[in-house]
């Protein structure tokens, strides 16, 4: 029997996938409908439906509390500390914030940066001028009171010799000042010797008044019984007032002796005074000259640590002042690069994983191989809003050998695996001080 559709195999092959194809397209379809049904919701039932799905993946994802990765190093896989003894992360992507971590397992994997412990701006203290040597460049290993640079010291020297003169000065004042205490103490013994000798002198005076009236009754009774002139009672009676006489005059120098002794003491009490002033001008003239030496020794600037110079800031010929606003303030910084430290920022929902004294790996991003002790010292006391992380330290201990700033720098990018564990000092750890 023949068929009825003499056409080749290719043909009727070809035909078929023509009418399938026909029969797929929606735009026909769907025309069709429109014109039929005036319209259908089936596309956006089904984009419904796809929004829907994605809002949830989104609502779980987030849910799921997945440490967030600075950049693809911290992924598994990538570039940084391998973890000790096979531990495997407990802070990996869809994991609950809250879940407790075994002991030894990772609590967290972060990036961070190299920073120093302790890092000093040098700059002259209280002294400005132009600098005349210098005696550093960056990178120089200094140790503390190591000469780093001299500023023009020729005000400050005028100024030491001036205070310098004023000390001579106030010396002697305190010198003549204490020789006029002797001297007015003297004063007040002499004039205390004269009153005293007023006073025998009154003493004197009045016994021989005594006498002379003695002698005057016996005058005038001589005289009754004729036993006596007329002239020995004359001379009696004379005796008697010159003798009056000397009396008074001294009661009257006793008066004066007295006076002299107040004036005297008053002396006394004005040299000391003089004195005590001329100690404390003697004073201040010594601290004027101890800040006059202490501005021109200032004007040799010194190494305040040990540590190594990261910056350098101003050249010889420069003018450094450390009070002004349009001139430079610093001439370099120096920082201790055997004490370095990460800063890791820590989401905020993770921070419960993070205490003090967790144990940790420090690699840096340029060998990830070389791996260095480290140890989570502090979290900070304040969270940055802006990124909803807060910043934790982690010491890193350079092993014992290895020069400071020899591979670690600061500044430079690094991974920090915190376990589950207390840090334990090792002797091969060099030691913070």
């Amino acid at each position: 029997m023949i068929p009825s559709d003499t056409r080749p195999p290719t043909a009727l092959v070809n035909g078929d996938l023509v009418n399938r194809v026909q029969q797929l397209r929606l735009g026909d379809q769907l025309g069709a409908a429109k014109k039929s049904a005036g319209g259908s919701w089936l596309p956006w039932v089904l984009c419904g439906l796809l929004a829907l799905s994605w809002a949830g993946v989104g609502i779980r994802s987030y849910r799921g509390g997945g440490v967030a990765r600075s950049d693809e190093s911290a992924a598994p896989g990538g570039p940084g500390p391998r973890p000790i003894g096979g531990a495997t992360s407990s802070s990996g992507s869809g994991s609950d914030a809250s879940a407790p971590t075994a002991p030894g397992e990772i609590v967290l994997q972060l990036k961070g940066n190299l920073i120093p412990s302790l890092q000093i701006a040098v700059s002259p203290r209280d002294v400005a001028g132009e600098l005349l040597t210098i005696r550093f460049c960056e990178g120089k290993l200094v140790k503390k009171n190591d000469v780093l640079a001299t500023l023009l010291n020729a005000q400050y020297v005028n100024k030491f010799e001036t205070d310098e003169a004023s000390v001579a000065s106030a010396k002697a004042q305190v010198a003549r000042a204490k020789a006029g205490i002797k001297k007015a103490e003297v004063g007040v013994v002499s004039s205390h010797a004269m009153f005293k000798k007023a006073e025998a002198d009154i003493k004197n005076w009045e016994a021989q008044i005594i006498l002379a009236r003695a002698e005057l009754r016996r005058a005038k009774l001589a005289i009754l019984s004729s036993a006596a002139a007329q002239t020995d009672v004359d001379k009696a009676q004379a005796t008697l007032d010159a003798n009056e006489a000397q009396l008074v005059a001294a009661i009257e120098n006793k008066n004066a002796t007295a006076a002299q002794e107040e004036a005297a003491l008053a002396d006394v009490t004005t040299a000391k005074e003089s004195f005590t002033a001329a100690e404390a001008d003697l004073r201040a003239a010594i601290a004027r000259l101890a800040e006059s030496q202490r501005l021109l020794t200032n004007c040799t600037i010194v190494a305040p640590i040990d540590g190594t110079v990261l910056t350098k800031k101003a050249d010889q010929g420069s003018l450094v002042s450390p009070a002004a606003f349009n001139v430079s303030a610093s001439l370099c910084e120096i920082a201790d690069l055997s004490k370095l430290e990460v800063e890791v920022d820590v989401p905020e929902r993770q921070i419960t994983r993070i205490r003090p004294d967790l144990d940790c790996q420090v690699a840096a991003d340029a060998n990830p191989n070389r791996i260095y002790r480290g140890r989570v010292d502090r979290v900070m006391p304040i969270a940055d809003d802006s990124k909803s992380v807060i910043k934790v330290r982690v010491r890193v201990f350079l092993p014992v050998g290895e020069a400071p700033g020899s591979f670690l720098k600061p500044k430079m990018s690094v991974v920090v695996t915190a376990f589950n564990r207390d840090f334990v000092k090792h002797p091969s750890d060099q030691q913070w001080e």
